[in-house]
């Protein structure tokens, strides 16, 4: 998919919203699909047509979709409401899955076959790539993002909320990537002729939460992290090649420090 068709976005939030946006902006049609109309004024004065609930009456199999519906339970139920509506897949679907898929602690080298985690949470994001890929076929590809930020949203922000940092051990790898760098490595995933099924999306280099924290709790004044027990082993060290190999060669924000920034 090389030029501009119709892009459909089921998730139209802080990530696809930005998807959608570029999309219009190239000139392409693109529709924006959210759980209320709160976000509809802005979409529309980009250029994004907007609509409450699902694309299940709107999607063709010329379209490109976004899939982007926040949180594994819910994208697996979406999945399945487009099954048992009998939609057929579109020409291109990309799906933002999550590095939770990998579990609490990986270790060691992280990549696109890594087997999901046993959480609870693992559990759930990988029923829901499989559900999508069921569905979506060889027109389907993943990222698996990292922790989204940026200023006003992401771990700093809500350290600022709780006024003091999560325990956790100190040497689990906080993999990280700014909302407009997902966007872009979404926006050509949806564009790019031949991409992989499954692509790992954070930006290196990662930093431990307790080079994280250590930092932020300085930056916003707040009282030493404490930290649980450590993993032990070797951290894990995301494999991202193929991510700046085939659609985010120069990541717009290639720091991790920028996450620190407070609202």
């Amino acid at each position: 998919m090389t030029a501009p068709g119709r892009l459909v976005v089921w998730g139209a939030g802080e990530l696809g919203g930005r998807v959608a946006r570029a999309w219009a902006a190239a000139g392409g049609e693109a529709l924006g699909f959210t759980a209320s109309d709160t976000r509809h004024a802005a979409l529309a004065a980009d250029g994004v047509t907007p609509h409450v609930g699902a694309p299940t009456d709107h999607l063709t199999e010329a379209d490109a979709l976004l899939f982007a519906v926040p949180g594994s339970g819910r994208q697996l139920a979406a999945v399945e409401a487009l099954v048992a509506a009998g939609v057929a897949p579109p020409a291109r679907a990309v799906l933002i899955g999550t590095t939770g898929y990998y579990g609490a602690h990986p270790r060691g080298t992280v990549d696109a076959d890594t087997p999901p985690g046993v959480t609870d949470r693992a559990r759930t994001a990988a029923a829901a790539e499989a559900a999508f890929r069921a569905w979506a076929g060889d027109a389907g590809v993943i990222l698996r993002c990292a922790g989204l930020y940026r200023p006003g949203r992401g771990p700093v922000s809500a350290l600022q909320r709780r006024g003091l940092a999560p325990e956790g051990p100190p040497d689990k790898t906080l993999a990280l990537i700014h909302y407009d760098d997902a966007a872009t490595a979404a926006l050509a995933a949806l564009r790019h002729p031949a991409p992989q099924p499954v692509y790992v999306a954070a930006v290196p280099p990662c930093p431990t939460r307790q080079a994280f924290y250590i930092a932020a709790c300085v930056l916003l004044d707040l009282p030493s992290p404490r930290f649980t027990a450590p993993v032990g082993g070797v951290p894990a060290a995301y494999d991202v090649r193929p991510l700046l190999s085939d659609l985010l060669p120069t990541p717009a924000h290639p720091k991790w420090q920028e996450a620190l920034v407070p609202a």
